[in-house]
């Protein structure tokens, strides 16, 4: 299999990283520093720092020098579905998104940068499969991850005193297992893994004749997956087994920053983000061998947007307050819902601080989500509602510049 070596290192983070979670809207993840966290990921034209990488690549040409950044968020959640008013509940757990960018400025106007970190990522497993009769019945999952890390070299050029663009490639590499049926001795098991390419572009624009404003637009093109896998029977199901392929389009995604500074010591940013979920309308399976068919499952998900706003005071010299609100729309359409991402539209609320001495600093995050329950059916007619689903999320992120 291709880039072998790659998947080898990628690999090697997933025991930090699966786990149980309902983030984003759909399973697009935004927690890419605890800044941005902080801020509800509205740090698209304002301030830098190299986890601009992920957010808006254009605002590396602020960075001087060399300078590194490394974090992680921990995401704790709870949330129960009900399939003909049968409700089973999430186990709650806490897994963890690790980060890490490098930033260099290679001339006076031209900065080179990396990243890595996950855009997209789905998981969780209900208590008491067992006895879930309805979810049986449908060969719904009852354990499901997603797991995706992106390598997103960028090139940032300050092309005037007003004006930065960035572009930069993404390799994203995806990890996909499921499990359905009755669970323990009978059950299938689904599992693959892609890696595929994408790209990055960004936009920054500050105005001489209005130097508090500024505004950023940012763009990441689809990602399709095919990924390469095994599907094995257990008991009743032995059957299934066979190398089998999964097809997956991940959404594209643009963006859109202003940014206002009233005073040197607020920042203050509102953004939209629109998310062509509309490229999700199934996760299809098919067996190497033709004479087992496939498996699809239906999604049809909708375009959807989230809404962000955030501040950051700087309290003293060294310390800055934050604080983010953020509305994020689900893209899941009522007709075709499944145990997989079972929650509906989220309001997170975000606050954090952060710490600069010198040449290094420190920030922390805390952002709780409440989502709201979502009622509707199965593609194949069953009453299904999501409700309960919480999260919490702590960040931590460290920064140093040589």
């Amino acid at each position: 299999m291709k880039f072998k070596i790659l998947k080898k290192a990628l690999l090697c983070l997933m025991p930090f990283c699966c786990g149980i979670y309902l983030n984003a809207a759909g399973f697009a993840l935004y927690e890419f520093s605890a800044r941005g966290n902080a801020m509800g990921g509205a740090v698209l034209a304002n301030k830098a720092e190299p986890a601009s990488i992920a957010s808006n690549p254009a605002l590396i040409t602020q960075l001087e020098g060399a300078q590194i950044q490394a974090g992680v968020t921990a995401i704790i959640v709870e949330g129960s579905t009900s399939l003909n008013n049968d409700k089973r509940d999430l186990e709650t757990g806490v897994f963890y998104l690790p980060t890490f960018y490098f930033t260099k400025q290679m001339r006076e106007h031209i900065v080179l940068g990396v990243g890595f970190f996950s855009r997209f990522g789905l998981g969780g497993k209900y208590k008491d499969y067992g006895t879930w009769l309805p979810a049986i019945s449908e060969r719904q999952s009852y354990r499901m991850d997603l797991v995706t890390y992106s390598f997103n070299p960028v090139m940032a050029s300050q092309v005037t005193d007003e004006l930065s663009l960035a572009g930069g490639f993404e390799i994203m590499y995806a990890s996909l297992t499921e499990e359905k049926g009755p669970g323990n001795a009978n059950r299938i098991e689904i599992e693959g893994d892609s890696i595929t390419w994408g790209a990055n572009f960004g936009l920054h624009y500050k105005p001489e004749w209005a130097d508090k404003w500024a505004a950023a637009v940012t763009y990441r093109t689809k990602t399709r997956h095919l990924a390469s896998g095994k599907v094995t029977g257990h008991g009743l199901y032995s059957p299934a087994t066979g190398d089998a392929t999964a097809a997956l389009a991940l959404p594209d995604q643009l963006a859109f920053g202003l940014s206002f500074t009233p005073t040197e010591r607020l920042i203050l940013e509102a953004g939209i983000t629109g998310v062509f979920w509309s490229s999700y309308k199934q996760l299809k399976i098919d067996y190497d061998d033709l004479s087992k068919g496939s498996s699809n499952e239906y999604k049809h998900y909708r375009d959807v947007f989230r809404l962000s706003s955030g501040m950051e005071f700087a309290v003293t010299e060294n310390w800055d307050i934050r604080f983010g609100y953020v509305y994020d729309e689900s893209p899941i359409n009522p007709d075709f819902m499944d145990t997989m991402v079972p929650a509906d539209d989220r309001h997170i609320f975000s606050t954090g601080l952060g710490y600069k001495r010198s040449n290094w600093g420190a920030d922390i995050s805390y952002s709780y989500m409440y989502v709201k329950d979502l009622s509707g059916t199965t593609e194949h007619g069953t009453p299904a509602k999501y409700e309960n689903a919480r999260s919490q999320m702590i960040g931590l992120s460290l920064k140093y510049a040589f």
